[in-house]
């Protein structure tokens, strides 16, 4: 009999929990139009195997700034932590770089030295010192796709 009761309990409360994840989790609980974003980012003639997106407000009137990986080329921010509209600049990053420092033997880490980080494999221009932008709009499409040239131009 009290095994059936304390079952009922964690039934009633797993129900309760699920009903308010329902009830706040629909569109960003936060109350702010959020809109899904998307898109690719190739890097010369080939789509950005790893790295990073990020959009950064461009102004303090925008309360959000998002981002979220890039793997095969393709990332995207659904509308629950996705972005209101408005004017953003667009920092992408990736290690996929040469490494800083070649090492030839491991040793010369020494033990529980982590490895040697790698560059960073896109041009500042789009990086640390981004010149890349996007305008998130309500309702719109808001799929940003970046070609980027290695050698810092953009296409």
């Amino acid at each position: 009999m009290r095994m059936q009761a304390r079952a009922r309990s964690i039934v009633a409360a797993a129900a309760a929990m699920a009903s308010l994840l329902v009830q706040g989790g629909g569109c960003g609980g936060d109350g702010l139009p959020r809109e899904a974003v998307s898109g690719t980012v190739t890097l010369g003639t080939e789509p950005l195997k790893t790295g990073i997106i990020t959009f950064v407000p461009s102004g303090p009137d925008i309360p959000t700034q998002g981002g979220t990986t890039v793997a095969d080329g393709a990332y995207s921010i659904p509308r629950a932590q996705g972005l209101v509209p408005g004017k953003y600049k667009v920092v992408i990053s990736s290690g996929e770089g040469s490494p800083e420092k070649p090492v030839e033997n491991l040793e010369e880490l020494g033990p529980g030295m982590p490895p040697v980080p790698s560059t960073e494999a896109i041009p500042p221009q789009f990086s640390a010192n981004s010149v890349l932008e996007a305008t998130v709009t309500s309702g719109g499409s808001n799929q940003f796709d970046f070609t980027l040239n290695k050698a810092g131009g953009a296409g």
